[in-house]
């Protein structure tokens, strides 16, 4: 019957032709009742009763048309059609309106299954049977009862097919037109405000969903990840957490895991990570992991929680071995695309994302690594910048800038970028202005692991210099580096004004268990052009003791101690030896955020303990309080003010100080 094409008004089924359909429908249940089924939606029930009266009376004219009514409410648009039924010019444009709705409900099973351009055929094909219809209500045309159906069947095709601002439009028109929208269409439109980045109305809807069908398993994931990317991370846990714990572990008829339960519970343990509670998030997703070892969905859970602890080689493992079992998920091939950017294996992000791509092309997992992409692509410019003044003008000066910045080209051959260096340094001592300028160009080459660069440099009535320098991170916890400079910028604007010059070497390890836990060691020396060497050793160990999604609370524990071989005298801060002991405690707060946008503010306090040879011993004090701004991802913006006072030759000098560090990409 499948196969049939002839016209309907030619087509005429025996009754007795759809009993194996409606068997296959009730379950050999279809027993008359006294009540009418269809006042309870039972109408496998009511299009048994009616078959059984056309098998006995085959030209029954309301047998056939309730016959037809019934198998059109059960989807048996085909064999409604065969039935033939005597039917109206209304009841041949419901029978259309259903059979689009029947291409739109395969349409969503082609898009989820299929592959290539045939998984939209059916939703395309859906779409533009209603084109017309759309195109004159929004002009203003006012739509009778199944135009407005159809145009409701319409938001679900037009979500699914990621034509999301179509589906916004609509949806707004008709709550515009207060025209009555149903729920499982607001459930659909909710989706497309999240794929537009509007989560508030989203979450609005998903709630007039939830509130009407508690048990609706889309609709409370869908709340869940509203209620997320609306920055009420609280309370998104407490709805997963929740929703989860009313499933059932396991199925009542066969007893197997319930599906739906375990997705909850694997979403519960996302919760954590997207709340920067790593530590428990860690916890959840290892015993999860434990008990369901290679589940895809919970491994993916995995490597996103290593991404953000700053394992992205343990994440690209977890991924690629997920991928073995799982080829043809396109969120993991995006998962995997983001984390090889991370490690700069630009050849393999960009095939990774071609295999995204190639499987979901409007996938929101592989429209943020094509994003993250497009970053690597663009040229960058990095400045830090620095002022300070005081009362007295001491050893640092008074007025002091210092401005640092590197502009960097887009990337050649994938794994080189030149670039222009500039430094300028500046102080008032006295009335006398000290000065350092220099500026190059270079050459960086990143590529896996590695971060080598090369400059030449010139300036400030000195030699012409160069400056090498290398970063290796051998895996997820070590970080290796080292700098050579044949003349260092990292000098005395003092030692500038007595003509002055410094070569310098430096080389430091930094062990990273994680976000929350850093330790780090450098050593440095120094040859100046005074027949001065200077050695210089520096120690930190970083805490983050409370990670929230608003509040941070973190320490730094830092040692410094450095020697000078020469013993005369000399016009710039020069100790034959000295170390000091410190520790700085700050609080950073979360003010704002949507998507790439946020706004964050630290305040930090220092106190600590200093000895120079040949002078007692000094405090250490400073307070700093900064802004950091994160806009789209292109630019990235920290400043600040703070005052600090410590000991120079025995006198404490106090600096009041401004800072400023710009990333932008463009």
């Amino acid at each position: 019957m499948c196969c049939d094409r002839e016209p309907l008004e030619s087509r005429t089924m025996h009754p007795r032709r759809l009993l194996p359909t409606l068997l296959l429908l009730t379950g050999l249940n279809a027993h008359s009742t006294a009540v009418d089924p269809a006042a309870d939606g039972d109408w496998a029930v009511l299009l048994g009763q009616q078959l059984a009266v056309l098998d006995w009376q085959p030209d029954d004219p309301a047998a056939r048309r309730t016959a037809w009514r019934a198998a059109m409410r059960l989807g048996l648009y085909q064999q409604a059609a065969a039935l033939a039924a005597p039917l109206t010019g209304d009841e041949q444009r419901a029978m259309e309106g259903d059979r689009i709705a029947l291409e739109i409900r395969y349409g969503i099973i082609d898009r989820n299954t299929l592959r290539g351009p045939a998984r939209f055929v059916r939703l395309d094909q859906a779409l533009t049977a209603s084109d017309t219809l759309a195109a004159e209500f929004l002009a203003g045309r006012t739509p009778d009862a199944e135009e407005l159906r159809r145009l409701s069947d319409r938001l679900s095709a037009l979500a699914a097919r990621r034509r999301t601002a179509d589906a916004v439009e609509l949806y707004e028109t008709l709550l515009q037109r207060e025209l009555p929208v149903p729920l499982w269409a607001r459930k659909a439109v909710a989706g497309s405000y999240l794929e537009r980045r509007r989560p508030q109305p989203a979450v609005e809807l998903y709630k007039q969903v939830v509130t009407a069908s508690p048990d609706d398993f889309d609709a409370n994931l869908g709340l869940f990840y509203a209620l997320v990317e609306n920055e009420e991370l609280d309370a998104a846990s407490a709805h997963i957490d929740r929703f989860a714990g009313r499933l059932p572990e396991r199925r009542h008829l066969d007893g197997k895991y319930n599906g739906e339960r375990l997705s909850a519970d694997i979403t519960a343990d996302q919760a954590r990570t997207y709340a920067d509670r790593l530590q428990a998030a860690e916890q959840r997703i290892n015993a999860r992991r434990s008990a369901i070892p290679y589940n895809s969905e919970a491994r993916q859970a995995a490597a996103s929680l290593y991404l953000a602890r700053g394992w992205p080689q343990l994440g690209q493992q977890m991924l690629r071995r997920t991928l073995g079992s799982d080829p043809l998920n396109p969120a993991l091939h995006a998962d995997l695309a983001e984390t090889l950017l991370t490690l700069q294996d630009w050849p393999a992000a960009r095939a990774s994302l071609d295999d995204a791509e190639r499987l979901d092309r409007d996938s929101s997992g592989a429209r943020r690594a094509r994003e993250t992409l497009a970053l690597h692509d663009r040229h960058e410019l990095h400045v830090e910048a620095g002022y300070g003044q005081g009362k007295d003008n001491g050893f640092l000066g008074n007025r002091d800038w210092v401005v640092d910045s590197f502009l960097y080209s887009r990337p050649l051959a994938e794994r080189w970028r030149v670039f222009a260096h500039n430094y300028s340094s500046t102080a008032d001592f006295d009335g006398s202005l000290g000065r350092w300028l220099r500026s190059g160009v270079g050459a960086e080459w990143r590529w896996l692991n590695w971060r080598l660069t090369g400059e030449i440099n010139g300036g400030s009535n000195t030699k012409p210099g160069l400056t090498a320098s290398a970063r290796w991170k051998p895996d997820d916890h070590w970080t290796l580096y080292g700098t050579a400079e044949s003349v260092t910028n990292q000098i005395a604007l003092r030692a500038v004004a007595d003509g002055v010059e410094a070569s310098r070497v430096s080389v430091g390890a930094d062990w990273r268990a994680h976000e929350s836990r850093n330790f780090a060691l450098a050593l440095a020396a120094s040859d100046f052009s005074d027949k001065n060497r200077r050695t210089a050793v520096n120690a930190a160990w970083f805490e983050r003791w409370y990670s929230g999604p608003r509040w941070m609370f973190e320490t730094t524990l830092g040692a410094d101690a450095s020697h000078n071989t020469l013993s005369s005298p000399v016009s710039y801060f020069n100790p034959a030896n000295d170390h000091s002991l410190w520790l700085t405690a700050a609080i950073e707060n979360l003010s704002w955020r949507h998507y790439d946008y946020s706004f964050r503010q630290r305040l930090a306090l220092t106190g600590g303990r200093y000895w120079q040879a040949d002078y007692a011993a000094g405090a250490i004090e400073a307070i700093e309080y900064t802004h950091r701004w994160e806009l789209d991802r292109n630019l990235s913006l920290r400043y600040g003010i703070g005052r600090s006072l410590r000991p120079y030759d025995g006198v404490s000098e106090g600096r009041t100080f401004g800072t400023l560090v710009m990333l932008w990409r463009f």
